[in-house]
């Protein structure tokens, strides 16, 4: 964007961040369809909605953001003066990013998942062990 070098590789990589987004959401809500628990079942049910629906609406967000910065760019408003909407985008899509990474640690590793059970079976069932 600075060295004003944007004939397709801004476009392209926005446009595959747009898909990626919206698969990922997909996916969520493929995954909240097929949950064999709800909100309403467990604390782990109401942590679980809790963190990965307002990582999911920040996604959405996001992909929005995303959408409207891809118009901009595709219309020459960016230039290399002018584009803090764009990196401010970036910033916030990779915020979103690095969430997820520590979201999927504690929900899926450590709450539900492969790293609890280990934990499980090493302690003979006594989880609260250290």
């Amino acid at each position: 964007m600075r060295l004003k070098d944007y004939d397709v590789g801004p476009f392209i990589g926005l446009v595959v961040t747009i898909l990626c987004g919206t698969v990922f959401f997909l996916v969520q809500l493929r995954e909240y369809y097929w949950n064999s628990y709800t909100i309403a079942d467990s604390v782990y049910g109401s942590v679980f909605y809790l963190l990965t629906g307002f990582h999911g609406m920040h996604v959405v967000v996001g992909t929005l953001w995303l959408m409207v910065s891809l118009v901009r760019l595709w219309r020459g408003e960016f230039s290399s003066q002018r584009h803090f909407g764009f990196e401010a985008c970036i910033w916030y899509w990779h915020f979103v990013d690095v969430v997820w990474v520590a979201l999927w640690c504690l929900v899926y590793v450590w709450f539900g998942g492969w790293l609890y059970m280990w934990w499980f079976k090493m302690w003979d069932g006594d989880v609260y062990t250290f």
